[in-house]
């Protein structure tokens, strides 16, 4: 570490990351002060509320989390290896693209009392939902797009490939296949994207406040409403719920992690017992299911917004939120991968292992302690502490993908370091790196509670705007928001694509 700092730009991207990351020294403080008081663990026991939160959560999270697991895992094992597979991958950016409370808007104004399909199914009637069972399906789906865009950043396709179609052809189906080759290659990363889907379904508010339950609510909408409070008991009572989320999280980690070990240790190895599949898989219609999803939720969007300009303030701001923390991230995660630590970093990852809650009140102490709390500037650095992350998940497996023999032969030339880094490693990141810049915009235009507590309610954005209007609002405009909301977010990964494609044809007509 003290020979990476001798490097000046190597000093600065530590004390950014130093500035980006110190609220979660306060979280971490502030989750266990109220927890040595026996007074505040009695009165969040005797909460009514509590038993019935407590199963809306687990329900919801454990609905999420095994339902985004099951459908990745089905398209993987339909599609993979192939063109289909790549074809469904490139589409996945039509899901990828809608905003959570998006793609929440249009499940609740389709399937909620009085929506699309009730009203054309008139003899049905929607089922009281007390235990978040549609939150928990709308979150599999969301997330599962997620988990194969993942998957498909980290396969090894190439090699992989060769060896499945030897299975293949020694007639092993494709669960045996899926087992005993695709599983054990991919654990290491699909273990560190199920926990980051796990603690973002347990302390989701935003999606949960759109979709309920409403009373009681989860266990991360009642510690938002007992925090947002000015009572110190009811503060202190929402902290112990953000130790309880954390709690969970651990422990149903671990629980995971348990099913997986003892799986594997069941799991007979290669043998001559083959069970090949007969099952006809249509291909074309699975490659376009989920990113269907997404064409859906605009098209019910776009028929019940009511048509009229929305208001330019809601749009700048979250476009300024937007773009700003994305070229900012990007910035500070490409010098931190080629002047940062090679090893020893996972605490940056952290912001996405961790519940959300404590770590927006960790960064809400620092602000008020420097006197920035309800500007822009706190609003911004704010959403780079999810913005970091999300954006170094997508461009560090491509970093790593890189091809040493460039860089040996660069060298051999007599190149410096700052050479090799421009002339040769940027040119060949241009591509994951629009695709970086695009969702570190769609994780900044998503983010809800940071952009309430550190902008004091004055900074409205489309995301904001739109879980407000989703609790009493009229449906068009709760609609027309939801639809700004989407196609901003849109606009901006159809501009990455383009640029993508645009910089992949140039680099082939280099060759």
């Amino acid at each position: 570490m003290v020979s990476s700092l001798r490097h000046p730009l190597s000093v600065l991207v530590w004390l950014a990351m130093a500035v980006i990351y110190i609220p979660l020294l306060p979280a971490g403080a502030m989750l266990v002060t109220p927890a040595l008081s026996q007074a505040n663990w009695q009165s969040l026991a005797d909460d009514p509320q509590l038993p019935q939160a407590l199963a809306a959560t687990l329900v919801s999270a454990i609905i999420a989390t095994l339902g985004a697991l099951v459908i990745a895992l089905f398209f993987i094992t339909a599609l993979w290896p192939g063109e289909r597979w790549r074809r469904l991958c490139s589409h996945l950016p039509w899901l990828l693209a809608v905003p959570h409370v998006a793609f929440a808007t249009s499940v609740l104004l389709t399937f909620a009392e009085g929506g699309l399909f009730y009203q054309v199914c008139t003899f049905c009637s929607p089922q009281l939902d007390r235990y978040g069972i549609g939150l928990g399906l709308t979150l599999a789906v969301k997330e599962g797009a997620f988990v194969l865009w993942a998957i498909y950043a980290v396969l090894p396709e190439t090699r992989l490939a060769q060896q499945n179609v030897v299975l293949q052809t020694l007639g092993y189906g494709r669960i045996q296949r899926l087992c005993w080759l695709v599983l054990p290659t991919i654990a290491p990363a699909l273990g560190a994207v199920m926990l980051a889907v796990l603690a973002w379904s347990l302390s989701v508010v935003d999606m949960a406040i759109i979709l309920g339950p409403g009373n009681p609510p989860t266990l991360a909408v009642l510690a938002w409403q007992w925090l947002s409070q000015g009572d110190a008991q009811q503060q202190a009572k929402g902290m112990l719920l953000c130790l309880v989320l954390l709690t969970l999280l651990a422990l149903l980690a671990a629980l995971g992690y348990g099913v997986w070990k003892a799986w594997r240790h069941t799991l007979p190895g290669l043998s001559g017992i083959r069970h090949s599949s007969a099952l006809v898989v249509p291909e074309k219609t699975l490659s376009w299911l989920l990113p269907g999803c997404g064409i859906l939720c605009a098209i019910v969007l776009l028929f019940l917004a009511r048509h009229e300009d929305v208001a330019r303030s809601f749009i700048a701001t979250s476009l300024a939120l937007g773009l700003l923390s994305s070229l900012l991230a990007l910035a500070l995660i490409v010098i931190w991968l080629e002047w940062g630590p090679q090893r020893g970093a996972q605490w940056v990852w952290l912001p996405l292992a961790l519940p959300a809650l404590p770590i927006v009140s960790g960064q809400y102490v620092v602000a008020l302690t420097l006197g920035i709390d309800g500007h822009f500037t706190a609003v911004l650095w704010s959403h780079l502490l999810w913005v970091v992350p999300w954006m170094l998940l997508v461009l560090q497996p491509a970093w790593r993908r890189l091809d040493p023999r460039l860089i040996l032969t660069a060298r051999t030339l007599g190149w410096r370091r700052a050479k090799i880094f421009w002339l040769l490693k940027c040119p060949l990141l241009v591509r994951p790196a629009l695709l970086a810049f695009a969702t570190g915009f769609s994780v900044s235009m998503a983010q809800y509670m940071p952009t309430l507590w550190l902008g004091a309610g004055r900074f409205a954005t489309l995301n904001t705007e739109t879980v407000a209007l989703s609790s009493g609002g009229s449906i068009p405009v709760l609609a027309q928001r939801a639809l700004g909301l989407l196609l901003v977010t849109g606009i901006i990964f159809g501009i990455a694509a383009l640029l993508s494609r645009l910089a992949g044809r140039y680099r082939r007509g280099l060759r």
